[in-house]
């Protein structure tokens, strides 16, 4: 009996291993392509952006409405990403994240993975919060495309940001927040222009090589300053805009569960100074006028990326290989409109953590509609690896998504974790869990873990997060602090157990 279960197992083990080999006679393609500050407002989510070319992709593959980052800013959510930890595991909580190799010389990224099994892999643009150098991890990839371009196209705003950079020396400056982009070679002229032409030329290249292919391509828009041809801004009546309902910290909530400066603003020239001296701008003084442009602004970034990403979906059929080909989508992080009276990213609130995500899968059918489960970000490195047959590193704290591609009414996670510290002294951590129904956040001593103050939204009364229901579902919000205080166990520890989708944990 002993000798038929151990050949039983092995005959599991074997199967479990050539599954996605048996799935797909070749192995796939993966184009990856990563968009900055990109909540999800585009079409497919019911928003009034002009986005054709994302809304094609996601009706040619599978739909994520709950997918979560692991950190509102941009380097710890792409680190954690590329590298399939959470910040609270590395540590790594930072904007920048920079000289991250350093500290883990012998972590396997991503895309080092690609390349270790006989991938052509190919960088562009933003995917690490770096353009260039060694935060790129660039002795992992076969080639990285050094960032060309310009923040700004028209002549008159390039030479007003370069005077903003020579009038205050070493502080770093620049133009304008926003530019609708006049001149005729606009979409060309900014970075993004730069990056998908690049995109586009690396595809012919690959798509004609006898490698399969990994290329990752990063667009900065719609991050700030919102540059877009002017054609993007004409899309939109600057006066349909208006300011969300939710405005302030809602009554219940401790002050550093919002940003109610826009420190990221600062270095903007038409950004007014606070009125209390501060080197912070204060959203709450913005004029009307100055909070309807921006909005504009950040939609008409929004079409312009939606534009380049079309340009790249076209390539790859061109290409012929668009048949064996994952198409990946992702924003590293939501973004406020001046929601909570603010803008930028930086917290847990549902608008800086939740983020669009698509996966098209050509050679797996069932990966088509949308999906309710629950998924971070972080999931997408064991996915794209069980996708492409490749023997995922032991240390993921991931779970994979294939179940979900094969049926998208597949339950993944309970919860969605993600974590942010309290500006500039890293002093407070606020952990947050969100589930089907509920958002709970404790905000941590970082020293001792001392719960210091907690909130519990219910997202489908209330989901602009205005109202702490906590001392209306006290009994509630205490098991949701015992499955957070698991969930954050796990996210510190290697190897990593999910049991965040066990009965053991609680909560709707």
């Amino acid at each position: 009996m002993s000798c038929i279960s151990n050949y039983s197992d092995r005959l599991l083990l074997l199967a479990a291993f050539l599954f996605p080999v048996l799935l797909f006679a070749e192995r796939p393609n993966v184009l990856f392509i990563a968009v900055d500050d990109l909540r999800p407002e585009l079409g497919i989510y019911g928003s009034r952006a002009v986005t054709p070319n994302i809304d094609r992709l996601a009706e040619s593959g599978l739909q994520f409405n709950r997918a979560y980052c692991n950190q509102a800013v941009c380097g710890a959510s792409r680190l954690s990403l590329m590298t399939g930890l959470y910040p609270e595991y590395t540590q790594e909580r930072s904007f920048h994240v920079r000289d991250w190799r350093q500290r883990h010389p012998d972590l396997v990224t991503m895309n080092q993975l690609f390349k270790r099994n006989g991938y052509a892999t190919v960088g562009v643009g933003k995917i690490y919060h770096a353009w260039d150098g060694a935060d790129t991890d660039l002795d992992n990839w076969d080639h990285w495309v050094p960032t060309q371009g310009s923040k700004y196209a028209d002549p008159e705003t390039v030479e007003l940001g370069k005077q903003q950079a020579a009038a205050f020396g070493k502080e770093f400056k620049r133009g304008p927040t926003t530019e609708a982009g006049k001149a005729d070679d606009a979409a060309d002229r900014y970075f993004d222009g730069f990056r998908v032409a690049a995109g586009v030329r690396q595809l012919g290249k690959l798509a004609g090589g006898d490698q399969p292919f990994f290329l990752a391509v990063g667009f900065s828009k719609p991050h700030l300053p919102f540059t877009a041809p002017d054609e993007f801004w004409d899309l939109y009546e600057r006066d349909s805009f208006s300011m969300p309902d939710n405005l302030g910290i809602p009554p219940g909530y401790p002050e550093h569960a919002a940003n109610q400066r826009a420190g990221e603003m600062r270095y903007y020239s038409d950004v007014p100074p606070a009125s209390d001296g501060s080197p912070e701008p204060n959203p709450k003084e913005f004029s009307e006028a100055m909070n309807k442009r921006l909005i504009h602004g950040y939609h008409a970034s929004v079409s312009y990326t939606d534009y380049n990403v079309g340009k790249l979906l076209d390539a790859l059929k061109e290409s012929g290989a668009a048949e064996n080909t994952i198409v990946v989508l992702w924003g590293d992080h939501g973004w406020k409109l001046g929601d909570h009276s603010s803008w930028c990213k930086h917290t847990n609130f549902e608008c800086d953590t939740r983020v669009p995500l698509i996966v098209a899968c050509p050679k797996l059918g069932t990966a088509r509609g949308k999906t309710n489960a629950i998924v971070e970000l972080i999931d997408l490195y064991p996915t794209l690896a069980e996708l492409c047959g490749l023997q995922a590193p032991a240390h993921l704290q991931g779970k994979s998504l294939v179940p979900i591609l094969e049926n998208p009414r597949s339950a993944h996670r309970r919860f969605a974790y993600s974590s942010y510290p309290r500006r500039p002294h890293d002093d407070i951590i606020g952990h947050s869990i969100r589930s089907a129904r509920y958002r709970y956040t404790e905000w941590w001593d970082a020293e001792t873990d001392e719960v210091l103050d907690r909130v519990l939204t219910d997202l489908i009364q209330d989901p602009g997060e205005t109202t702490n229901a906590l001392p209306q579902k006290g009994e509630l919000a205490d098991k949701f602090s015992d499955s957070l205080k698991v969930i954050v166990k796990q996210a510190r520890t290697l190897p990593h157990k999910h049991t965040d989708d066990g009965a053991d944990l609680c909560c709707p």
